[in-house]
């Protein structure tokens, strides 16, 4: 199913509006220019919240203001409860910016997700920001110039980073898509990519990956087979992450973090895409490519 990438007039709602990192990142969403149609909200007898209409049900959310992304703020506890109450009433794109869920729940979201054949995004993701249209998550919108970069990462501190190197190169961002930083996700890079392979705004694609699991080797091989390409620029972070024998991360092999990031490296050079080592490189390599274009 391909991702959908949120604009000013996409309708959103706003599972836990009145909880404090709800209300706090609606009423941001609001003010950025976000369309957000609807909240949900256990409090009986409240109708309206932040100038939203409020329901107590997504069910009753859905039937009246028909949003296509739920903005998902719960406790670890309630995330997955609901999550699946989204997934259920066939909401497209599912946010759950919710942290430190069980893993159990984890799979469990992803497997009711594809069960109801919608996306689902996280959990513990920002979300995403279409620049100077969007936000729908988490993320700092104002930190982002508007430009031609497509950002996809599993990584809240290097995506700042890497936009403020962009901007001090007079580049900007016209999409970021957060994935999340969990060790299980239920979106990887592969349909955001295809996203910004379709969106004609997009000029250059920027890739921040990470040492846990197989994301990027999935990527490099989907994207072999692609006819369509963008100058693709990507940084793999995790190479002095220590390995723990108590509780290993999930889908972390016995090789080295050194050893893994650099077989995902090789992976994606193979295809084409540039790989940046440094850290402090990444703005510089994508104003490159972005001049040099494809080869």
């Amino acid at each position: 199913m391909k991702f959908i990438l949120p604009t000013d007039k996409t309708p959103i709602l706003v599972q836990g509006i009145t909880g404090s990192l709800g209300a706090t990142h609606a009423e941001m969403a609001i003010v950025y220019g976000s369309h957000v149609v609807a909240g949900v909200a256990r409090e009986k007898g409240l109708k309206t919240f932040l100038n939203v209409p409020v329901f107590q049900t997504v069910r009753e959310a859905v039937k009246k203001t028909k949003p296509l992304v739920s903005m998902v703020f719960s406790t670890p506890a309630r995330a997955l409860a609901d999550v699946s109450e989204a997934a259920k009433e066939k909401i497209p794109l599912i946010i759950c910016t919710t942290e430190h869920v069980p893993l159990h729940d984890r799979l469990k979201m992803i497997e009711v997700a594809e069960k109801y054949g919608v996306r689902l995004l996280g959990p513990s993701s920002p979300g995403v920001v279409s620049v100077d249209k969007c936000l729908a998550g988490t993320m700092p919108a104002h930190l982002f110039p508007k430009g031609n970069v497509g950002i996809v990462s599993r990584s809240s501190s290097l995506t700042y980073e890497a936009v403020q190197q962009l901007s001090a190169l007079n580049l900007g961002v016209s999409s970021c898509v957060a994935l999340g930083t969990s060790t299980v996700l239920g979106t990887s890079f592969i349909p955001v990519v295809q996203s910004f392979l379709s969106d004609a705004k997009v000029k250059s694609v920027l890739i921040i990956g990470d040492i846990n699991g197989d994301f990027e080797f999935e990527l490099a091989s989907w994207y072999k087979n692609q006819k369509k390409r963008k100058p693709m620029v990507v940084y793999i972070s995790g190479k002095s992450f220590p390995i723990s024998k108590k509780l290993p991360f999930v889908g972390v092999s016995r090789l080295t973090p050194a050893q893994k990031i650099l077989q995902k490296q090789q992976a994606l050079e193979a295809v084409g895409a540039q790989v940046v080592y440094s850290v402090e490189l990444i703005g510089k390599t994508v104003a490159d490519v972005m001049k040099q274009g494809l080869k």
